[in-house]
């Protein structure tokens, strides 16, 4: 396996601004190369972290609500993550097609077949994130979609929860709706075709695709 290379961290805001539109178009590349269908650069003024949006893990509660640290009530609130997030100026948003579609819309191919997209997500933005840390943005955070839970656990006990010790510690990643961002909104913005599916008698033909998204914020 090719060593990756890391480059010195750097504080003047004109170095930064000479080599970070490479770097950014360079992580887009990387998250297709890693299984990504689409990544865009987006401004982080334009992710909005909104209570509703954290709210919905707990009302109704999603199945996953308090089963792992990366899911409500164990985030950050929005307020500490609205608070933080405004530190940031860029951000890589990135999707991964879910084919077929029926493993995110069909109620009962759901049960499994949606784990593995979402941990294509939590793989994409773990190494995204890394990979920017490597290069010398050493605050670079990434979230992905989805409870690490299923995503990576298989729907075991949360591991961290009973001894403190995650099983994959440098994968696991908060969703972006557990840290209270409004992923459907954003990916909407961005130009993506985006469906909600909570009924489970919804008419899958009115659905023409189904994505997981994540995102990791640069600087």
């Amino acid at each position: 396996m090719e060593k990756v290379k890391a480059r010195r961290v750097i504080t003047n805001q004109r170095e930064i601004k000479k080599r970070i539109e490479k770097d950014l178009d360079l992580y887009c590349q990387k998250a297709i190369e890693l299984g990504a269908s689409d990544a865009r650069v987006v401004s982080a003024k334009d992710v909005v972290v909104d209570e509703r949006v954290r709210l919905k893990c707990a009302m109704p509660h999603c199945h996953l609500y308090g089963s792992s640290p990366n899911c409500p009530p164990y985030t950050p609130t929005p307020d500490e993550v609205r608070k933080a997030l405004c530190r940031y100026k860029y951000a890589i948003l990135f999707k991964h097609d879910v084919l077929p579609k029926e493993d995110f819309v069909d109620p009962q191919q759901w049960l499994k077949g949606h784990e593995k997209h979402q941990k294509m997500t939590h793989k994409i933005a773990s190494a995204l994130e890394s990979l920017a840390f490597n290069d010398g943005y050493y605050l670079a955070m990434g979230f992905a979609a989805g409870g690490c839970k299923t995503a990576l656990c298989g729907g075991l006990p949360c591991q961290f929860l009973d001894s403190g010790r995650c099983r994959f510690p440098l994968m696991s990643r908060p969703s972006m709706e557990g840290m209270g961002i409004d992923a459907f909104g954003l990916a909407a913005k961005v130009g993506w075709e985006i469906y909600p599916v909570a009924h489970k008698n919804v008419d899958q033909d009115s659905i023409s695709c189904a994505v997981s998204v994540g995102i990791v914020f640069v600087h």
